[in-house]
């Protein structure tokens, strides 16, 4: 079936880049949303640290499943990026984040993978979702 793709207006225009923020398989039930960063709409860093970054990828992830039709607690499971990845230290600093975000009761699964680097230089991490609407 056909993909459909969608730009939330809040994301910066990817498609220049080679792909979309947003893809919906019909009949929309599976939700697939692109690696998420701290570059907005208006293709600037707008978060520094990995914390600050990692909570605005978070919200860029969560603009995308509303985009789609579907809401946070959808999402199924998360891959994150982390460049030059600290074993402990930043496992830490992640672990933080995401529990103040999603809680300890119902997270969603994540992968953490360890990266050399990322598309731009100032990026520390990136994430990737998929969420599941009835």
């Amino acid at each position: 079936m056909p993909r459909v793709t969608l730009q939330p207006a809040e994301l910066f225009a990817s498609k220049a880049w080679g792909f979309s923020q947003v893809a919906v398989s019909p009949p929309g039930t599976i939700i697939n949303i692109a690696g998420q960063v701290a570059w907005g709409a208006d293709e600037k860093s707008n978060a520094e640290g990995l914390e600050e970054q990692l909570r605005q990828a978070l919200d860029h992830v969560f603009v995308a499943v509303r985009a789609a039709g579907g809401q946070p607690d959808d999402i199924q499971i998360l891959r994150l990026y982390i460049r030059d990845f600290q074993s402990g230290t930043d496992a830490d600093r992640i672990g933080k984040v995401l529990t103040d975000v999603f809680g300890t009761d119902n997270p969603p699964p994540s992968s953490w993978i360890g990266v050399q680097a990322l598309a731009q230089p100032e990026y520390l991490v990136e994430v990737e979702a998929m969420a599941v609407v009835s």
